[in-house]
């Protein structure tokens, strides 16, 4: 009997490769170009509205050694192969359907939360960045899709109702464990019968605040706290693949203050941030669980 392919696990890019997931990357590039034609802003996948187009910048570098874009992307300036790779996999792995409630954690003005408002969900994106909570619903008013955006810090979800589906795209490996801990039972409750709860993480990350860094950590940070079953391969599987580089781990970090900057804002110490990579470090990974 064959082997089925893990669920929860880290990033491979032959993941874009199937004929689901190139549906997807399709439509993804259809409304970039759609929205950028009606003058709709959509954050980056860094959050921002815009990004450097220096080569050497924190963000270019951050992509990796050899990164190499998706063929055809609409704008891989803001939006890499990654994050197509995040909202593929979360797709492709649900039953995502037009009238559905989907509560989308840190997503405000993101490309996964105005996708999925696009397609028929109603959508309510939480953010504590007002910038992105205002053009969230400015493009809500525009376009006349189901898309709330909301101020709140998601370890404080007092919303009301409950949602077939709760997600979050790269959000969680930015704030304290104990967070992440406190968001996954406030989830539950906010879950209804038989919803679901899809997230995509920083993997392998090597700033200290991170910390997702093993199938353990993972368990432990997300799985147990949540008290939701795991769908899929039950225990979190690593690939091996690394795609992305911590810049302040490029040779270039000797010539910029990155070093000192991360050391203060606590992501390093001064041994680890004198550390020098010459090759991709970390990668991203997906967990799928759900409501009994």
């Amino acid at each position: 009997m064959p082997v089925a392919e893990p669920l929860n696990k880290t990033m491979d890019r032959a993941d874009l490769d199937t004929a689901a997931a190139r549906v997807v990357v399709d439509e993804l590039n259809d409304l970039i170009e759609g929205l950028a034609a009606r003058g709709i802003r959509i954050s980056s996948w860094y959050g921002a509205f815009e990004l450097s187009d220096d080569p050497g910048s924190w963000e270019r570098l951050n992509r990796g050694y050899d990164y190499t874009p998706l063929d055809g992307a609409a704008d891989d300036g803001r939006f890499p192969w990654f994050l197509y790779w995040e909202i593929a996999w979360l797709v492709t792995n649900n039953r995502f359907r037009a009238g559905q409630r989907l509560l989308d954690l840190g997503g405000c003005s993101s490309l996964f939360s105005i996708y999925m408002a696009s397609r028929g969900l109603e959508v309510t994106a939480v953010d504590l960045d007002t910038e992105l909570v205002t053009n969230g619903n400015r493009v809500a008013e525009t376009t006349g899709w189901a898309l709330r955006n909301v101020r709140r810090d998601i370890a404080n979800l007092d919303l009301t109702g409950t949602f077939d589906h709760v997600t979050s795209v790269c959000v969680f490996e930015h704030v304290p464990v104990s967070t992440r801990v406190r968001a996954g039972d406030q989830v539950r409750r906010l879950l209804r019968r038989g919803g679901t709860f899809s997230m995509t993480f920083d993997y392998l990350n090597p700033s200290r605040l991170a910390a997702i860094d093993s199938p353990d950590d993972v368990e432990e940070q997300f799985v147990r706290p949540s008290g939701l079953r795991v769908r899929g391969n039950e225990r979190f599987v690593d690939n091996g693949k690394r795609y992305l580089l911590h810049p302040v781990h490029h040779p270039s970090a000797a010539s910029s203050d990155w070093r000192e900057v991360s050391i203060a804002a606590g992501q390093f110490d001064p041994a680890d941030a004198r550390q020098v990579s010459r090759s991709n470090e970390y990668t991203f990974g997906a967990l799928f669980l759900e409501s009994a």
